[in-house]
């Protein structure tokens, strides 16, 4: 909408200077509620974001701590890991073994004659058949394919998991000089030997039912405190229960061992624990600078009630006993961890450790069961930063205040507009008829000058 600019030639008056106030007294008191409006959910939408990231973060250290799986992990001590590797699951006994890698599992190996040709021999039309027990791929070969190119189509083969085909070059045997192809099965185990056939032209026979074998498909052989146990490939996961080994390297001399030991892992238990009472303390600081009285610098949800709301809870729950623990192994004091006169947590390694060494088996109970202190604290903060959480409840009406705010503003400025172009035009027409007046007046009074007796001349 177009707006009327005039100066009061008219009247003389500052038309502009007047409509302004008038708009400004007019858009003054609703702006500056819609600002104060604005800026307070802003202020407490970071606040609030603040507060929920470092609950967010509490939450997570919790859940870790409320998960059995992390009272139950085993560890793994083994002497010299170049011959063999080991992870245990939850269900492995602790226990110690000695381990003797005695054979590593082979593939069979195959080789075909020197052709003394070189690599560009070539074979009639045909098909070269591979298999290893149930699985087989076919290659086709060409007369125009020579000993690289069928080399190069055999590993390419998109089918091909049973075999890796090499090409050696100027080599000698006897009296002959020139290329060969070596066959090396990536299928270990005893009986799975490569089996290389062909139909089609005969001269295929010299890649496949004539090639040499030089060496046959063997198992992975160990001794575990001495007993022998043996698998088609280099993992054994049903010797010790819960436990998977993977042989590396054959112990020589024979009947040299290594030592495997399987134990609790309360490395990990501990270095959870400390991190939680890490990120607590970095959550306490955040709640006290979110909520500081500090006239100087005030936190920006000083009084906020989700803010004491949630402060409150965690304390209390810090301080009762775990219900479902029946012995007196049910506080977080039990186990070394303590409130300063700060608030913050602090971890007495010597109570912890002890209780570790002690009572570790009381540890998934006071955290991870189902009234576990992890577990009930997972739970309070999920009911402020859960999808339909207090917090996030309270961030959904915030931003849907701010979207009315800006709306509100648009009105504000269409209703701001109409004033000004609806006082412009009525300052326009009363200068305009000011301006009228005056020249009549004008009129008026050069004719009375004009008139005898009115100060006009006399004839």
């Amino acid at each position: 909408m177009g707006l009327i600019s005039i100066g009061g030639i008219g009247s003389g008056l500052d038309v502009k200077g007047i409509v302004d106030a008038l708009v400004n007294a007019e858009r003054a008191p609703k702006q500056n509620s819609l600002d104060r409006l604005e800026t307070r959910a802003t202020v407490t939408l970071t606040g609030l974001g603040g507060l929920s990231q470092s609950l967010d973060e509490l939450r997570t250290s919790a859940l870790d701590l409320s998960l059995t799986s992390s009272f139950s992990k085993r560890s793994v001590s083994i002497s010299d890991t170049d011959f063999f590797s080991a992870s245990a699951s939850s269900n492995a006994n602790t226990g110690d073994y000695n381990i003797e890698v005695e054979t590593l599992a082979k593939g069979s190996t195959h080789q075909s004659q020197i052709f003394t040709g070189g690599n560009t021999t070539t074979f009639g039309d045909g098909t070269l058949t591979f298999t290893v027990g149930s699985e087989t791929f076919n290659i086709n070969v060409s007369a125009t394919d020579s000993l690289s190119d069928i080399r190069e189509n055999i590993n390419a083969a998109a089918d091909n998991n049973l075999v890796s085909v090499n090409l050696l070059n100027n080599v000698t045997s006897g009296p002959d000089t020139g290329s060969l192809l070596t066959f090396n099965s990536t299928t270990t185990g005893l009986g799975n030997d490569l089996v290389v056939t062909y139909s089609g032209d005969a001269s295929l026979a010299d890649l496949s039912t004539n090639l040499t074998s030089t060496q046959s498909a063997e198992d992975a052989s160990i001794k575990i405190d001495g007993f022998t146990s043996t698998s088609s490939t280099n993992t054994f996961t049903d010797v010790i229960d819960g436990v998977t080994l993977i042989a590396k390297k054959e112990h020589t001399p024979a009947n040299t061992t290594d030592s495997l030991k399987i134990d609790l892992d309360t490395a990990s238990t501990k270095s959870l624990i400390s991190a939680f009472v890490e990120t607590y303390n970095t959550f306490l600081d955040v709640t006290k600078q979110l909520g500081s009285a500090n006239e100087t610098a005030p936190g920006i949800l000083l009084g906020d009630y989700t803010l004491r709301q949630v402060s409150s809870q965690i304390n209390n729950l810090f301080s009762k006993p775990v219900s479902s623990v029946s012995s007196d192994f049910n506080t977080l004091s039990a186990i070394g961890i303590t409130t300063t006169q700060e608030g913050k947590l602090e971890i007495d390694n010597t109570i912890l450790d002890s209780a570790i060494t002690n009572n570790f088996e009381q540890f998934d109970d006071l955290f991870a069961g189902e009234e576990g202190f992890a577990t009930q604290l997972r739970d309070l903060i999920g009911n402020y930063t859960g999808s339909s959480g207090i917090i996030t409840q309270r961030e959904t009406s915030l931003n849907a205040q701010l979207g009315r705010i800006t709306d509100e503003r648009i009105n504000l400025a269409l209703k701001i507009e109409k004033l000004q172009f609806r006082l412009t035009s009525q300052f326009a027409t009363m200068d305009a008829t000011v301006a009228q007046m005056n020249s009549t007046q004008s009129f008026i009074a050069q004719q009375f000058e004009n008139l005898p007796g009115f100060g006009g001349k006399s004839k």
